[in-house]
C-alpha cells in the first residue's frame, strides 16, 4: 500500500472568478459540488476589466463577496488571480508574442510583459481589494499563467508564498526551483479548437499519470460551448479514481509553514 505522502493528488480550479461572470462561475461551482468537489480552488480577480472597459471592483459587490467568504469558510482556497485580467497595453512585438497575445491568451495575459514596479503596484492593489473584502490569498496566479521574470520577482517581494505556471509551481521557499505540476485546461473559442484541445489534454493526462500533482482548470467560457463542461466533469471523475483532491496550500504544506515562519521572524 502506498504511503500517504505518495498518493497522487489533483487540484480542481475555477479561474476568472468575478461578479462580471457570475452566471458561469456560479454554475461551475454548483456542478462541481454536485460531482463531489465541494471545495474547488477559486482564482479570484479583484478588479476584473471587461473588453469594453468596465471594471468590477469586488468591494462594490457585497453579495458576491459574501458568497466567496462562505465558500472560503467551508474549505475553498482563495487565490489572487491578477488585478484586472486584462493586458494593459500592446504586446512587445514579434511573431511568438503576437500569437500568445491574440491566440493563446486573447488579451488576458495581464502580467506577461510587466516590469517590476508595474507588477508590484498591481499585486498590491489586488491584495488590498481582497483584504478589504475580508479575503486572504497565500498565493498568486497570473492570468493565462503568464508572467515576466520581473513580475515573478514582484510576487516574491510582495510576500506571496507560491505562484503557478501552466506546467509548474513556484514557491518562495525555493525560488530557483519549480515543482512540475502539469495543468489541464479546456477553454476554447471555437468547437474545432475545443475537440482538438480535448485530445491534447488526454495526452497530457497520460504523460502525467505518475506525477504527484495534476491541476484541472475550469474557466467561465467553458460553459458557453455545448458539451464541454460535462466532458470536463467526466475527466475529473475518471481522475479521481486514482487521485485525491487537494489545494495548493495543502499540497505545498511544509514549504508554506516554513515561509510563514520566516515572514513572522522578519516582521518581529
Amino acid at each position: 500500500m502506498s504511503r500517504a505522502k505518495d498518493v497522487l493528488k489533483m487540484t480542481v480550479e475555477v479561474h476568472d472568478v468575478t461578479p462580471a461572470l457570475w452566471p458561469e462561475v456560479h454554475s461551475l461551482v454548483h456542478q462541481l459540488t454536485c460531482l463531489g468537489v465541494p471545495h474547488p480552488t477559486l482564482l479570484v480577480v479583484p478588479e476584473y476589466e471587461e473588453r469594453e472597459g468596465r471594471r468590477w471592483d469586488l468591494r462594490e459587490q457585497p453579495h458576491f463577496v459574501e458568497w466567496l467568504k462562505g465558500l472560503a469558510e467551508s474549505g475553498a482556497e482563495i487565490v489572487q488571480h491578477g488585478l484586472t485580467h486584462r493586458a494593459s497595453g500592446p504586446h512587445p512585438g514579434g511573431i511568438r508574442a503576437a500569437l500568445m497575445h491574440h491566440v493563446y491568451s486573447r488579451g488576458c495575459a495581464e502580467f506577461a510583459d510587466l516590469d517590476f514596479i508595474s507588477a508590484r503596484k498591481r499585486l498590491r492593489r489586488g491584495r488590498r481589494i481582497l483584504e478589504d473584502c475580508g479575503l486572504t490569498s497565500l498565493g498568486f496566479v497570473a492570468p493565462a499563467w503568464q508572467q515576466s521574470e520581473q513580475a515573478l520577482a514582484a510576487v516574491a517581494a510582495e510576500g506571496f508564498a507560491y505562484s503557478a505556471f501552466f506546467d509548474s509551481l513556484w514557491t518562495a521557499e525555493k525560488p530557483n526551483q519549480r515543482v512540475y505540476a502539469p495543468g489541464l485546461t479546456f477553454a476554447a473559442g471555437h468547437s474545432l479548437v475545443d475537440y482538438g484541445k480535448r485530445i491534447y489534454m488526454r495526452g497530457v493526462e497520460r504523460l502525467a499519470a505518475k506525477e504527484p500533482l495534476l491541476r484541472v482548470a475550469l474557466h467561465p467560457e467553458d460553459a458557453r460551448l455545448p458539451g464541454l463542461v460535462p466532458h470536463i466533469l467526466r475527466r475529473i471523475s475518471a481522475l479521481r479514481e486514482r487521485r485525491e483532491l487537494t489545494d495548493y496550500s495543502t499540497f505545498l504544506g511544509a514549504r508554506l509553514e516554513a515561509h510563514h515562519a520566516d515572514r513572522a521572524l522578519a516582521a518581529a
